[in-house]
């Protein structure tokens, strides 16, 4: 017997939208074909397809359904990643960095007794600013979206090691020359010619993207058979060097030394 409403719809196969008293519940067939289809097509919005829902039962369609219809689906994405979490533990994947160390067999898995490679691992490493959020905000003084932010903080996060958290990309934002080189064991010439080449760095750019964004893109890592191996989030910002730079330190962590990575500044 369940003791909430709730968790009697989930054993149900029913999402329902509020956790107390709900009054709108979604199947989860429904979710997942959502799912599946929105990944074969990212340009597959949600509006469309409560769209779609609304015309097959001959009702009416209101902006309100597709809310209803987002809220229930990042449960059900946070109920699946919470099993997948679970499973991982029962079968030991949860291990630190696992997911890391198995993203690529031809890439992680090494040889007994085979002659050492000049590097272990090749990767590549560059920002995307197809992914972007607009900032929930109020209109400030100058009439424009500058005001406090009206959004309300999530408790969402995502039990994968594969995405760098912003605590952990915050760390590189503000390291000086002597941390760098301390940490990365490299030697940093003052006189780096790409300083001046870093046009993702433009003031006037970030001036124009930070009053209206809030996640400007990813910043992500492959290696040279395409598998992903490092996902950052770009919050307010463009492409800032503390994204390659704590892609690099965890990269080092995971596998230590002899990487071999390219980087179009």
């Amino acid at each position: 017997t369940d003791h909430f409403v709730a968790s009697a719809l989930v054993h149900h196969s029913i999402i329902p939208c509020f956790p107390i008293s709900p009054s709108v519940a979604i199947s989860i067939d429904a979710l997942e074909f959502y799912r599946v289809a929105q990944l074969c097509n990212p340009h597959f919005s949600i509006q469309v397809y409560v769209k779609s829902i609304c015309d097959l039962h001959g009702t009416v369609f209101y902006r309100y359904l597709s809310r209803q219809f987002l809220i229930t689906f990042d449960l059900y994405l946070q109920l699946c990643t919470r099993m997948d979490s679970l499973v991982n533990v029962v079968i030991h994947h949860d291990s630190p960095d696992w997911c890391l160390w198995n993203a690529c067999h031809c890439c992680t898995y090494e040889l007994q007794n085979e002659p050492a490679m000049t590097f272990c691992l090749l990767y590549a490493m560059d920002g995307n600013d197809s992914l972007k959020r607009v900032s929930q905000r109020l209109i400030g003084a100058d009439r424009d979206y500058s005001g406090p932010s009206i959004e309300l903080a999530t408790t969402q996060w995502v039990c994968n090691d594969r995405y760098l958290s912003r605590k952990y990309v915050n760390m590189w934002a503000n390291l000086t020359q002597n941390d760098r080189k301390s940490y990365l064991q490299v030697e940093l010439d003052d006189k780096n010619p790409c300083t001046g080449r870093w046009k993702n760095m433009d003031d006037e750019k970030m001036k124009r993207s930070w009053g209206v964004y809030d996640e400007m893109g990813i910043f992500l890592a492959i290696c040279h058979h395409s598998f992903c191996l490092l996902i950052a989030d770009m919050i307010q910002s463009g492409e800032l060097a503390k994204y390659p730079l704590s892609v690099v330190a965890k990269l080092l962590d995971a596998f230590g030394a002899d990487l071999g990575g390219g980087y179009d500044i």
